[in-house]
């Protein structure tokens, strides 16, 4: 069973109250929630502004309401005297103080994703992954496979839990699809870009995954660990691009900094933790019994379930 889902915290804006805007949640898409709003008494229809997929959306919300308290125009109102960018703003910062590196248990604590989880992490410049592996069922240690940092403020990294290895793909493995984004919108009509894809990546089962972050201690660092009880997809997303001196655009594992010797220490105690629960061959031989990545390509309302249409109430 699922133990982490997406949902959506969002600004609205209607022409009948041009100096406020609608914080809200949604476990469904925006655009249908604006439909609901659009037949209460209101004049004209209500027009999604800013939308962010989240984990713990309803805390989310609650977090951008505090944020905002002073512009509220009531305590039982969710609508603000703000602008559209203000309120996509005190969003952005809610997320990452609700769902941020530093709201997650720290290590030796595995936080695993399998089947069904969707977990989207908002970052912050400088941060890195480490990717680690045991290359064989009987490998005595953990190997170090990928190092990848975020570039900007506000990028986000989504690790899905898929059912079947063949739905997932990863562009350092080589995979057909790799360097295609899963869900590259977040509407239906394909008129919302879901940002700029820099990284595609994926983990098999055992594999584990180490969020590190710079603290004010040089000393320390925020670790946490995520480790894959299945196989997973990893997408990256910016939406404020970044280059390289020479204009060559940033991906994700495009390491552009030094791990901190804190980060370094911290990567070195995760892989002393005891052996994770499932393993598989990240490369099986495709005439063995194993199944094998990239073959069964799914489409974005699989990796989105809201992106289905929603069946009409009765």
């Amino acid at each position: 069973m699922a133990v982490y889902k997406y949902g959506f915290v969002y600004v609205m804006v209607n022409p009948a109250m041009p100096d406020l805007v609608e914080i809200g949640w949604s476990e469904h898409l925006p655009e249908d929630r604006a439909e609901e709003l659009s037949k209460t008494a209101v004049p004209f229809p209500f027009q999604v502004a800013y939308r962010a997929k989240t984990l713990r959306h309803r805390e989310v919300e609650r977090q951008a309401h505090r944020l905002l308290a002073a512009a509220r125009v009531a305590p039982n109102r969710e609508f603000f005297r703000v602008s559209a960018e203000d309120a996509a703003g005190a969003i952005r910062l809610a997320q990452e103080q609700v769902t941020g590196i530093d709201s997650w248990a720290s290590s030796p604590e595995r936080h695993l994703v399998g089947r069904g989880d969707r977990v989207v992490l908002p970052l912050k410049s400088g941060q890195v992954f480490v990717l680690t592996a045991y290359p064989e069922f009987l490998s005595t240690e953990p190997h170090v496979l990928d190092i990848w940092q975020a570039h900007t403020d506000g990028d986000v990294l989504e690790i899905d839990g898929a059912e079947h290895p063949g739905h997932v793909a990863g562009l350092s493995d080589g995979d057909p699809g790799g360097d295609e984004d899963p869900v590259p919108f977040l509407d239906r009509s394909g008129a919302v870009q879901n940002g700029t894809l820099i990284g595609r990546e994926r983990l098999v089962s055992g594999d584990r995954l180490i969020w590190l972050a710079d603290t004010e201690d040089p000393a320390h660092c925020a670790c946490v660990v995520f480790e894959a009880d299945s196989a997973c997809q990893i997408a990256c997303r910016t939406w404020n691009p970044q280059s390289n001196p020479f204009g060559m655009p940033l991906l994700l594992n495009d390491l552009v900094r030094d791990p901190s010797p804190a980060m370094v220490e911290a990567a070195k105690e995760v892989l002393d933790l005891r052996r994770p629960r499932t393993w598989a061959p990240r490369n099986p031989d495709p005439k063995g019994d194993w199944a094998i990545a990239a073959t069964l390509p799914q489409p974005p309302e699989y990796w989105l379930p809201q992106l289905l249409k929603r069946r009409p109430q009765r």
